[in-house]
C-alpha cells in the first residue's frame, strides 16, 4: 500500500494521468528480443509447434523398375505455455492529496517500464539458459555438440571447444554452420548468409573490429576481411545476457530459425480500482506471453572459453 510514510510527496487526479502516463511510456521503451524472436498472437491456453522429418535423398532408379516410395514423418513437439504477469500499486486519499510534487504522476510510468523489463528478461533467459536447462522439442539444449535427429544422428549448434569471440572462433562457427545446420533427416539445408552477432556490452566493440574491419581484424597484413566481405553480420547487443564470454549467431530471417514468442494478451493496464471501504485507488498492469525455441536449426553459439 503507497502511503505518505513510505513516500511523502504524493498528489490527486490520480486516474486521469495514469493512463497517458503509461499509453506513451509504452511507446518510449524500445524492445531488443522482438530484433531477433518471432512474435505471434494467441488465443488459446497454449500453443504447439511440430516439426516434420522431410524425405530422404533419392536414390537411383533403374530402367523399368518402379519408383522407391517415402514418406513425411513427424519429428519433434515443442508446447509454449502462456504465463501470467501483473504487477500493481495502491495508494490512499491521503497520499494523493499531499502529493505536491506529482511523484504518483510517474507511477504509472515505472508499472510499465517494469513490464517491458520482465519481457526482456523473460526472452534473455531463453539464450542464457541455452546450454543448460532451455531444451528444443527433440530434448536435448538450444545450443548442443549432439543435437538429434529424428531421421537418425546428430547434429551439431554450439561451437567446441568453446572459445572465446575473436576472428578466428567467428569464422569457425560459420564455417560449422554450413556443415552442421542439417533438417531432421540429415541433409545440409543452404547455408546462411545474413546473421546477427547477439552480445553481452563487455563483447560490442570487439564484435565490431572484427565484422567490419575492411582488412583482417589486429594484423598487419592487408588481407581483405572475408567475413565482412562474404557475410552481412548486424551487431545486436543485449545487457540482458548474464554470460560476459558467451556470443551467438542468429539468423536475420526469422523464418530459418525456431526463436518464437507468443502474446496471449499483450501489455494492458486493467482500470483504475476504488475501495469502496477505503477510497484507497488500485492501478494493475499484467500480460500474459510464452517464450521458447521450437527448433536449433538454423542457431549457433560458443560458451566461450
Amino acid at each position: 500500500m503507497q502511503v505518505r510514510g513510505t513516500f511523502p510527496q504524493l498528489y490527486d487526479n490520480l486516474d486521469k494521468k495514469i493512463r497517458a502516463i503509461l499509453k506513451d511510456s509504452l511507446k518510449e521503451l524500445p524492445t531488443i528480443y522482438t530484433s531477433y524472436f518471432t512474435e505471434q498472437s494467441s488465443d488459446k491456453k497454449f500453443e504447439t509447434q511440430q516439426s516434420l522429418t522431410p524425405f530422404g535423398d533419392v536414390p537411383e532408379k533403374p530402367e523399368g523398375e518402379v519408383y522407391a516410395l517415402d514418406i513425411l514423418r513427424p519429428a519433434h513437439r515443442k508446447d509454449f505455455i502462456h504465463t501470467s504477469y501483473g504487477l500493481g500499486f495502491a495508494t490512499t486519499e491521503e497520499a494523493e492529496d499531499d502529493d505536491q510534487y506529482d511523484q504518483l504522476n510517474r507511477a504509472g510510468q515505472w508499472l510499465a517500464f517494469s513490464a517491458r523489463y520482465a519481457q526482456e528478461q523473460r526472452a534473455a533467459a531463453i539464450i542464457n539458459n541455452g546450454f543448460t536447462t532451455e531444451l528444443t522439442g527433440n530434448g536435448r539444449p538450444l545450443f548442443d555438440v549432439a543435437q538429434v535427429l529424428a531421421g537418425g544422428g546428430t547434429a551439431s549448434n554450439e561451437l567446441a571447444p568453446g572459445a572465446d569471440l575473436s576472428f578466428a572462433s567467428l569464422s569457425a562457427a560459420l564455417t560449422n554452420m554450413q556443415l552442421q545446420t542439417k533438417v531432421e533427416s540429415g541433409q545440409i539445408v543452404m547455408p546462411i548468409k545474413s546473421l546477427i552477432l547477439l552480445v553481452p556490452p563487455a563483447l560490442e566493440f570487439l564484435a565490431y573490429r572484427i565484422v567490419n574491419s575492411a582488412g583482417l581484424p589486429g594484423s598487419a597484413d592487408n588481407d581483405k576481411n572475408p567475413i565482412m566481405a562474404l557475410r552481412g553480420i548486424k551487431i545486436v547487443v543485449n545487457p540482458h545476457l548474464t554470460d560476459v564470454n558467451a556470443w551467438f549467431l542468429i539468423p536475420q530471417q526469422k523464418s530459418m530459425h525456431g526463436l518464437l514468442t507468443y502474446v496471449r494478451k499483450p501489455i494492458t493496464q486493467v482500470p483504475v480500482r476504488i475501495d469502496p471501504y477505503t477510497e484507497n485507488k488500485i492501478v494493475k498492469i499484467k500480460f500474459r506471453q510464452s517464450w521458447g525455441a521450437w527448433m536449433w536449426q538454423g542457431l549457433y553459439a560458443s560458451e566461450g572459453s
